[in-house]
């Protein structure tokens, strides 16, 4: 490796290495804030589950002297996660913006705030659809029997809920990623939006905590009204190429 490369490099391991620290500094941060924030946060986050568990006679408990402590830091590393993420995700833009042509960061800059937006509209479809979903599972429990649901068990499974669907969310970006790149095109888009619909119902069985069919579909309508709207936003690309084009073809006659 010739000296100009090493000291590059260098110079990049040491730039990734502070956006790095930065990043856990910010998720500190974030962490500390929701730990002193912690009851309204906790009421907050089970309140779809607590509801119908109480309406039948069941309650969220804990099983060991520590559970209490563990839930605690969950809930305050995700929430403060979460709540770093605008200042996380300038970091990551910042270290791969500069190795970017100009034409690749217009490209990509709007849609750093679309993923983030859409992530949060993930996780409040999926935190709607939480109350009516324990409601459905709730029922399966036999005749004289006590809904006793640990609070670690249950807090967990709340989170990767909302995780899914906050991936669940990003398939716009996908989409409008693969079309930048010529994988996909509007018109494969629109023809294949029978494919889609299914696609898009497998998805939500397998997010979604209940097999019935009303929260699937309501969580799978949601994604495929996503998905229309981003054959919009494929052509509204496409539109922008072929301006492009035609400005560059213009420049070169």
């Amino acid at each position: 490796m010739r000296e100009e490369e090493r000291a590059d490099l260098v110079t990049h391991l040491t730039e990734l290495r502070a956006r790095v620290l930065r990043s856990l500094v910010y998720a500190a941060a974030g962490m500390v804030v929701a730990w002193v924030f912690f009851d309204p946060v906790y009421s907050f986050l089970v309140r779809p589950i607590r509801a119908p568990l109480e309406a039948m006679g069941g309650q969220l408990t804990v099983r060991g002297l520590l559970e209490g402590l563990l839930v605690k830091a969950e809930i305050a590393l995700v929430a403060g996660v979460i709540g770093a993420a605008p200042l996380i995700f300038y970091e990551v833009w910042a270290f791969i913006a500069p190795g970017l042509t100009r034409n690749e960061r217009a490209a990509a800059r709007p849609l750093l705030p679309a993923a983030g937006v859409l992530f949060l509209m993930g996780t409040a479809t999926g935190y709607l659809i939480t109350g009516p979903s324990v409601k459905v599972l709730l029922r399966y429990i036999p005749p004289g029997t006590q809904a006793w649901l640990t609070l670690n068990e249950t807090v967990l499974l709340m989170l990767k809920f909302y995780l899914a669907f906050g991936l669940g969310f990003q398939l716009p970006i996908v989409i409008v990623l693969l079309a930048k790149i010529g994988i996909v095109d509007s018109g494969m888009l629109t023809s294949r939006w029978r494919e889609a619909l299914i696609g898009v119902f497998a998805l939500a069985a397998i997010i979604t905590p209940t097999w019935d069919p009303i929260t699937m579909t309501v969580c799978a309508m949601p994604m495929f009204v996503l998905y229309l709207g981003t054959i919009l936003a494929v052509k509204f690309v496409e539109r922008q190429a072929r301006k492009a084009g035609a400005r560059e073809g213009s420049a070169a006659g």
